[in-house]
């Protein structure tokens, strides 16, 4: 299981289904004044699945889990970018020490594999550093990383707040606390068998084998 600071490439998060009256067609979520598309989250999730297939050993996975972790991510990532840019910062430099660790250990992925696990599962990582930056701008002085940490989850918080910062339900993510997590947030209720196993809680690699070769992963 290839890993990025304890992040785990099957680590992915549930998916729901309808979507939302708000965000315009083909908009995977809206974060402040940038827009994060389908069509970013389609293709991320494509690299993102190239890499994670082989690790999954014969058990195939329904693509949406990978499209809701995919989703988070970026919606996490572009909230830190312009939390950043609000305080003229860039970011810490334990994100780049940890992503120069982490590549050591891909080296038989392809170059835009490689990126793709970076960009989801260093997110975390990212969002860390990026409020580390921040709040180190904001104390002043030779703040501890701790301190710092700190005092920038709490900017973080307030930015998100005062933002507009929303998902597409069908994806199965929210923010929450300045996480991306998994949250039931379909607008209908599954009612058949096949309609259960693709909202389940776990994987159904059963299921998703079924699943024609664009929906699944593996």
């Amino acid at each position: 299981m290839i890993r990025l600071a304890g992040v785990a490439v099957a680590a992915v998060l549930l998916t729901g289904c309808g979507a939302v009256p708000d965000l315009n067609p083909g908009v995977a979520a809206q974060v402040g004044d940038d827009t994060v598309t389908a069509r970013d989250v389609a293709d991320l999730a494509s690299d993102y699945c190239d890499a994670a297939a082989p690790q999954l050993q014969g058990q195939p996975l329904p693509r949406h889990y990978l499209n809701g972790r995919v989703a988070g991510s970026l919606a996490l990532r572009s909230a830190a970018d312009q939390l950043m840019a609000a305080h003229g910062v860039t970011i810490d430099t334990s994100y780049d020490e940890a992503v120069t660790q982490a590549e050591t250990q891909l080296t038989d992925m392809t170059s835009a594999q490689r990126d793709a696990i970076v960009e989801v599962q260093g997110s975390e990582i990212y969002v860390a550093a990026a409020e580390t930056a921040v709040g180190r701008k904001s104390l002043g002085g030779a703040p501890s990383d701790e301190d710092a940490k700190a005092a920038g989850e709490k900017e973080l918080l307030a930015w998100i707040d005062d933002h507009d910062v929303r998902i597409d339900p069908r994806y199965g993510v929210a923010i929450e606390k300045g996480q991306a997590v998994l949250k039931d947030t379909s607008l209908s209720q599954p009612v058949s068998k096949t309609a259960k196993q693709a909202d389940a809680g776990t994987p159904d690699s059963t299921y998703a084998a079924g699943l024609p070769q664009t929906q699944r992963c593996g």
